[in-house]
């Protein structure tokens, strides 16, 4: 289904006041607390103390060349939609959990790249590969937090997070990615929706139950769309493919999850009327930008592309000849590039995501609209 002209036409405006907000007016929000995957990662993969996992080229430019300078573990070449919520929210950017010496006061993250929602033994238990194999999945992050509670909430009593905004994924995506690259279907993937959805809720519940006042809950990516499983399960029938160029079985997954998801969301908001569950999307603004990328400032001749990546078209992605390698170049103009690596997008595809999370449409209610005092 298309979207209405109205909507087109308020994408647009969105897209053309990249950047006007600002952090520059008061907020109810004193600190971010963020879990999730790559999309959210601020740096925890690259910080992980683990044998098994040496030489990442997330580590290596050209991740973080457009606004850092230099790689900072963000998998894009600069900001992400946390960082952007942050300048928004007037907000440091959200430190990584496994920061040594970080002043968490304003926020913690315990996102990290390549986190799915199952835990390792679970996964591994179904004989699925799981990359990287270590324990980071929701779960995990969850304990972290209960970890850390205790000095996050020092001497400020019972609201400890009455001024915190928490963000929620989103997660779902890893999850799909080790199960398809594990030679499974699609339709076998289909299975593990529920149990995914399940372990998502139940993390918000168990943040509400922490005390959590205020909490935006991701949706996941359009797994189809990704030049990954586009080139893991290209197809020469054109009917596999929907207009976009994605293809159909592979956004199942992601309709069926986001379905599921806001099933769960309404019935959390109606057990915890006393908490705001903010809904955040991923997947409709990169079926927008897929739809309309001249409105966004993106090349509509390489949205399918890995800016960075190896092979050239379609899709610009060698599985062998990943971004971060020697031999790997990003393309000239990342800003109007949709995809990064791959996996992940470009920091300016990120900042128009953040505008519909914090103004609308992609979330409900706008973040924005809840800051308010």
């Amino acid at each position: 289904m298309r979207t209405p002209h109205g909507a087109l036409l308020l994408l647009f405006i969105l897209a053309c006041l990249r950047g006007a907000y600002s952090g520059g007016g008061r907020s109810r929000f004193t600190s971010i607390i963020s879990f999730g995957d790559s999309y959210a990662d601020t740096g925890n993969l690259v910080m992980w103390a683990d044998p098994v996992l040496p030489g990442l080229p997330l580590k290596n430019l050209p991740y973080g060349e457009t606004f850092f300078g230099h790689p900072t573990g963000r998998a894009t070449d600069g900001r992400l939609v946390l960082d952007f919520i942050a300048e928004a929210l007037g907000l440091p950017f959200v430190p990584p959990y496994l920061a040594k010496g970080s002043n968490f006061s304003a926020g913690v993250n315990f996102a990290v790249a390549g986190a799915p929602a199952l835990t390792l033994t679970y996964l591994q238990g179904q004989n699925l590969t799981v990359n990287p194999p270590i324990n980071s999945s929701l779960h995990d992050q969850l304990e972290w937090f209960q970890k850390l509670k205790p000095s996050l909430c020092k001497g400020q009593g019972a609201d400890c997070f009455g001024s915190s905004l928490f963000i929620m994924g989103e997660f779902g995506s890893n999850d799909y990615r080790n199960i398809l690259m594990s030679n499974r279907t699609v339709e076998q993937a289909l299975v593990y929706v529920p149990l995914i959805v399940d372990s998502i809720s139940r993390g918000v519940e168990r943040l509400i139950q922490q005390g959590a006042k205020y909490i935006v809950v991701a949706d996941v990516f359009p797994t189809g769309c990704i030049p990954p499983i586009l080139t893991m399960l290209a197809s020469p029938n054109k009917v596999k493919y929907d207009r976009h160029g994605c293809l159909k079985s592979g956004n199942r997954l992601g309709r069926y999850q986001n379905s599921l998801l806001r099933q769960w969301i309404k019935l959390l908001r109606h057990e915890y009327p006393h908490t705001k569950i903010i809904t955040a999307e991923y997947y409709r603004p990169v079926l927008a930008f897929l739809d309309m990328p001249g409105h966004f400032g993106l090349n509509s001749s390489t949205t399918l592309l890995a800016c960075c990546g190896a092979g050239g078209p379609p899709y610009n992605y060698d599985f062998n000849a990943g971004c971060g390698l020697p031999s790997v170049k990003a393309c000239a103009d990342p800003s109007r590039a949709l995809q990064w690596d791959g996996f992940h997008l470009t920091e300016s595809a990120y900042r128009a995501v953040a505008d519909g999370w914090l103004h609308g449409p992609y979330a409900d209610p706008p973040i924005m609209h809840v800051a308010r005092p």
